[in-house]
């Protein structure tokens, strides 16, 4: 193996480890209490070696960041993908992506709301997000309607759904008085509802793995 060859792959190496370093930091000790100091302690590398990757303490938790969402939208894609029901079912699926899993690091999007505030990067990449995520469930509500000969202002269902969806989430987070199940319940009836369809052909649970989906950003099993 060439040297530049082998350094490039020790260099990514380490940059994962570091990231992955960060996101277990920011579980554990929250967003503004995440330091070099708490980052240097989980990853077991150096203050120094840090800073030989990352410009600083921002531009690191910026990284991790990107990193969570690849491995959310890698999730998303393979439900979307494993649905075989037809333009409802994949639109029920993917709207229930967010209750589809417990990963341990949900409170990790609560503590990049508020950093959305104090660094631009993070505000930019949730509005590319969800600006996106909108788009696609209103492009699968537009299908399945005109599936069903259905009109409706789809782009205000888009924004009601996601609002909806958002709003199940932060509860099921920060409340903990409702399960996953219970989100994924109320999104069927709401969408039955509005597409006139029977609940029961649709399980709430999907009957392929959620386990196992090929990701570029696995994350760590929270401890």
């Amino acid at each position: 193996m060439k040297r530049p060859t082998k350094q490039r792959q020790i260099h990514e190496i380490r940059k994962a480890e570091l990231i992955v370093a960060t996101l277990k930091s920011i579980r554990k000790h929250g967003y503004l209490n995440s330091t070099i100091n708490t980052i240097s302690e989980e990853s077991g590398l150096s203050r120094g070696l840090i800073s030989h990757y990352f410009e600083n303490k921002d531009d690191l938790l910026i990284f991790a960041h990107k990193y969570y969402l690849q491995n959310v939208d890698d999730f998303f894609r393979h439900v979307v993908m494993s649905t075989k029901t037809g333009h409802f079912g994949k639109l029920f699926y993917s709207v229930c992506v967010p209750f589809l899993r417990d990963t341990g690091y949900q409170r990790l999007m609560i503590h990049y709301f508020s950093a959305a505030w104090i660094l631009s990067d993070v505000l930019k990449m949730h509005r590319d997000l969800w600006a996106r995520y909108r788009a696609n469930v209103e492009r699968r509500i537009a299908a399945a309607a005109r599936e069903r000969g259905i009109v409706m202002d789809t782009r205000l269902a888009a924004i009601t759904l996601t609002q909806l969806v958002d709003g199940l989430w932060l509860g099921w987070v920060m409340e903990d008085s409702y399960t996953r199940e219970d989100c994924r319940r109320i999104l069927r009836q709401w969408l039955c509802e509005q597409f006139r369809e029977d609940p029961e052909k649709y399980p709430l649970t999907p009957d392929f793995d959620l386990e196992n989906y090929e990701t570029t950003a696995p994350l760590p099993k929270p401890e």
